[in-house]
């Protein structure tokens, strides 16, 4: 199935705070106060994501799925790969990838006015939180082919810095924080795939934690509290959630025996939207933030991979 040799091809290259206060006592009164009841969250806005779904089954393009509407859009690139598509902050723009030159380009939300971001190797990016940068992964400077280290460039092309040079180990999948102070990506340095936070200030590096099994893909909460990840082995891999603040404490969301990838959280971080190919080839799928309510969004023979959402 192309979708699945394409998966294995890019994971290859791309290789609470608890608080207590004091009570006051307050006199009791006779007068009863009604409120309105807690209105349940739905899941909302739009996903971005890549897949044959269109017209010309040769072409991975970039799809738009409209969630409440449940339209889809596909936005022609001229590229018959589109991997990696990320949405601007202010949903206005879109970022991806394409194995035409390994370049990465932006264009607008309604797939116009498409402009080249970089002309080096380079691929799986992210914005800043003001959508002034974007931060990606490359191997065309001293790095080893498929062994990217991490850069930033400002979203106009210029400006390129590396901002993690350390060419032995694959640096990759990077995440720029809510706040904008740290990066989360995925680096082999340790033997394994596993998460790892850079800070910008110093450009410290804090490895999460260690597990005996890869990570495949990771994203910050929305706001910046906890971490969605995908790990696994061979091609079972789940979806868990840890608090940045206490790693050890983790609750693992999906467990099928099947592949449950690329996991990305709504904007208000009530759900997380993820890959999962339990119904036979990798389909779109959205839970709540707790693992229940799961429900499949796309049903398709070709494969629907790498979702983002915006509002």
């Amino acid at each position: 199935m192309k979708s699945l040799k394409l998966l294995f091809f890019v994971f290859l290259i791309a290789v609470s705070c608890a608080c207590s206060t004091e009570s006051e006592v307050v006199e009791s009164t006779s007068e009863k106060i009604e409120t309105e009841p807690e209105e349940e969250a739905t899941p909302k806005g739009k996903i971005v994501f890549s897949s044959y779904r269109g017209e010309d089954s040769s072409v991975m393009g970039i799809h738009i799925l409209d969630i409440e509407s449940g339209e889809f859009t596909e936005l022609d690139t001229g590229f018959p790969i589109n991997l990696f598509p990320k949405w601007s902050p202010d949903g206005s723009r879109i970022l991806f990838s394409t194995p035409v030159g390994w370049f990465m380009y932006i264009l607008e939300a309604d797939g116009s006015g498409m402009s080249q971001l970089t002309t080096f190797r380079s691929n799986n990016g992210d914005w800043s939180p003001d959508g002034s940068q974007v931060v990606l992964q490359s191997d065309h400077d001293n790095e080893p082919e498929d062994t990217p280290d991490l850069y930033i460039i400002d979203a106009n092309g210029e400006s390129l810095v590396e901002i993690l040079d350390e060419p032995e180990f694959a640096d990759y999948g990077p995440r720029w924080s809510p706040d904008g102070d740290q990066i989360l990506f995925i680096s082999t340095r340790s033997g394994m795939a596993q998460m790892y936070v850079l800070n910008l200030e110093d450009l410290s590096l804090t490895q999460l934690m260690q597990t005996d099994e890869d990570v495949i893909g990771a994203a910050w909460s929305p706001d910046g509290r906890r971490i969605v990840y995908s790990m696994g082995a061979n091609t079972t891999y789940d979806i868990y959630v840890v608090d940045i603040d206490d790693v050890l404490i983790y609750d693992q969301l999906t467990n099928d025996g099947m592949s449950n990838i690329y996991p990305a959280w709504s904007p208000d971080g009530n759900f997380i939207v993820y890959c999962s190919d339990r119904s036979g080839s990798p389909d779109l799928w959205i839970m709540k933030a707790d693992g229940s309510d799961q429900i499949q969004l796309t049903n398709d023979t070709v494969g629907d991979l790498f979702p983002d959402w915006t509002e």
